[in-house]
């Protein structure tokens, strides 16, 4: 049985992920398929491609929202660590305490692992470890608390 229960979804030997022959993402992982795809067609409420007709004619289905709305956070995250630093431990072991109860966890390479939730994928910079410090970084299931951000003095 596949982990993603969609037509456009094919096992192609990526971790904790698969391949969109609908070119709606590169190599998803299952959290991106399973949450955030709203071209999942094994959601009763999924949207037909717009102008998509075949997987092999290499045309693309629109840039949907969803996608920009996770690439800005993703900078913004980033950003913050250049900009506040990184979390202190009090701050960090709260966000992981949290991610180690979720049932979202994807154990991996990482010490703690990754967010299944999040659609990041299972790169360097999506594990936990990182991602748990970066100071604007958002759990996608809203667990984490606000912090208060302070501008690194130059």
């Amino acid at each position: 049985m596949n982990p993603v229960e969609c037509k456009h979804w094919e096992d192609c030997g990526v971790g904790f992920g698969g391949c969109c022959s609908a070119r709606v993402f590169v190599r998803p992982s299952f959290g991106v398929c399973n949450n955030l795809c709203k071209y999942n067609t094994a959601n009763e409420e999924s949207e037909p491609i717009e102008g998509f007709t075949n997987p092999e004619s290499g045309e693309k289905p629109p840039f949907h929202k969803r996608i920009i709305k996770n690439v800005k956070a993703y900078i913004e995250a980033e950003a913050s660590l250049a900009n506040y630093g990184e979390l202190d431990d009090k701050q960090y072991d709260a966000r992981i305490r949290l991610c180690l109860s979720c049932d979202e966890l994807k154990q991996t390479y990482d010490e703690i692992g990754h967010c299944g939730a999040c659609g990041c994928g299972i790169s360097k910079r999506a594990s936990l470890t990182v991602k748990g410090r970066m100071p604007l970084s958002t759990c996608p299931k809203n667990k984490w608390a606000k912090v208060e951000l302070k501008a690194i003095e130059e």
